[in-house]
């Protein structure tokens, strides 16, 4: 069994320090990494570790600069994004999908069927 390849991106907030420590109490299932988001190349360090999922502190200002969610879905696709919400105390799990569509009917398909299952 192989492990998921986690990067905690970290500022040093207090709370996402304190999920990184709580995630080191199961190493055994997760490949823990965790990257400085105060340094210029945090996104290189991302992309070269080739993650499953990425952990962010959406409060912290660092994190958005130098790693903007666009950018990471865009440069590692089907990566799943964890974004700590420490003020509502949950998490907010944001992922990618990619579709070519070369006519606005398929632009309308898409658009359709996410308001069919959010209805369902």
């Amino acid at each position: 069994m192989s492990l998921s390849r986690v990067v905690v991106l970290s500022s040093h907030s207090l709370y996402a320090e304190g999920v990184l420590s709580r995630l080191k109490a199961h190493s055994n299932a997760l490949e823990l990494h965790v990257v400085d988001a105060d340094r210029s190349d945090a996104m290189d360090q991302i992309v070269a570790i080739q993650p499953t999922a990425v952990i962010v502190d959406a409060s912290d200002k660092d994190v958005n600069a130098h790693c903007p969610l666009g950018r990471l879905l865009r440069d590692l696709p089907g990566v799943r994004i964890i974004r700590l919400d420490p003020i509502n105390k949950g998490f907010q799990l944001v992922t990618s999908e990619q579709h070519e569509a070369e006519e606005v009917q398929e632009l309308l398909t898409i658009l359709k069927s996410g308001t069919e299952a959010n209805e369902g």
